[in-house]
């Protein structure tokens, strides 16, 4: 069995003024804007056994459900709240917002 492996180069986009855009939430959150939440991004997920999981080594390949064209998504507290595409912005890995769920 032969796998091919494409390596994924990606866009570097420059951060976007914000200033101009409209709030997600229009309500006073004066009393909570100071807390700080956790945000992560899922790429994708994927299935196996628990033999496969504990054979695993430095090296493997885990092979994701996604395909590569669909949207990474940004979850908070492990519930997905927006999708969008994983860029680059300078040395660091982002992800340019294409849709607030």
């Amino acid at each position: 069995m032969t796998t091919l492996i494409d390596a994924i180069e990606l866009e570097e986009r420059q951060p976007i003024d914000n200033s101009a855009l409209a709030p997600l939430i229009k309500r006073d959150l004066g009393l909570i804007k100071h807390v700080r939440v956790e945000l992560s991004v899922e790429l994708g997920t994927a299935e196996m056994t628990v033999d496969e999981l504990f054979a695993l080594k430095s090296g493997d390949i885990v092979k994701l459900l996604q395909q590569v064209n669909e949207p990474a998504r940004l979850c908070l507290d492990g519930k997905a709240v927006a999708r969008g595409n994983l860029v680059a912005v300078d040395d660091n890995f982002g992800l340019q917002l294409t849709e607030i769920l």
